[in-house]
């Protein structure tokens, strides 16, 4: 369905979201744009009531000024909405950061908001992003940006209670970040397409996380001593 953007050119928005994501290694460079985008399009066939061209451009911007990304979000944010300004109206620009800002997962940690269809498919999109096969390449991306520990069993699963302390840990494990985000995903997706999506997803990250939580007890020299 065609909405209140009124024929924006997608061209121009994603070749504006490339740029930003260009230099990117944390697991949040252009290709993982393009996915959520597809997965949104998923998506949207069974939601017809949503806006589509709001899904979508709210999908290429949505970590255009993500403090994953940026060191001034305020500042970043002001120039994503000057870009917009030149192809839309402020009502679509507001309704689009309003999803933005309400959908990611650290940002639903203290109060839950409710987004509308449109921001909940733009949210399952990025969420089984973060799931599955490509989700987990994008954890070890990003665990490796951060120098994080792969695996330590002795470094405790945390339970994050605000933003600030989601994105204010200091010392974890790369495998830790199964238990503390992605396993929680599947019960926290939307859309019946979302959730059969993610259903498989989620099955992938367990037998991973499995198979190396196995292979390590297999393998650890403490192994060894157990057999002696």
């Amino acid at each position: 369905m065609i909405g209140i953007g009124k024929m924006i050119d997608l061209d121009k928005i994603a070749n504006f979201a490339r740029e930003i994501h260009s230099v990117n290694n944390n697991g949040h460079a252009f290709d993982h744009i393009e996915r959520v985008v597809a997965l949104a399009k998923k998506i949207l066939i069974a939601e017809t009531s949503a806006d589509d061209e709001l899904v979508l451009v709210s999908c290429y911007l949505h970590d255009t000024y993500d403090e994953k990304l940026t060191t001034d979000v305020p500042a970043q944010k002001a120039n994503v909405k000057a870009f917009l300004l030149t192809l839309t109206n402020e009502v679509f620009i507001e309704k689009t950061f309003e999803i933005i800002d309400h959908m990611s997962f650290s940002s639903n940690l203290e109060q839950k908001f409710i987004l509308d269809i449109n921001g909940k498919i733009v949210q399952d999109a990025d969420r089984l992003d973060a799931m599955g096969a490509w989700g987990i390449v994008r954890t070890l991306e990003y665990g490796w940006s951060r120098g994080r520990e792969f695996y330590n069993p002795d470094i405790q699963v945390q339970k994050y209670l605000s933003k600030s302390d989601y994105h204010g840990q200091e010392k974890n494990t790369t495998i830790n970040h199964f238990y503390e985000k992605l396993f929680l995903l599947k019960d926290l997706l939307n859309t019946a397409e979302g959730q059969r999506l993610g259903s498989q997803r989620h099955q992938i990250m367990l037998d991973f996380v499995s198979s190396i939580e196995r292979e390590y007890d297999e393998t650890h020299p403490s192994a060894f001593h157990k057999n002696l």
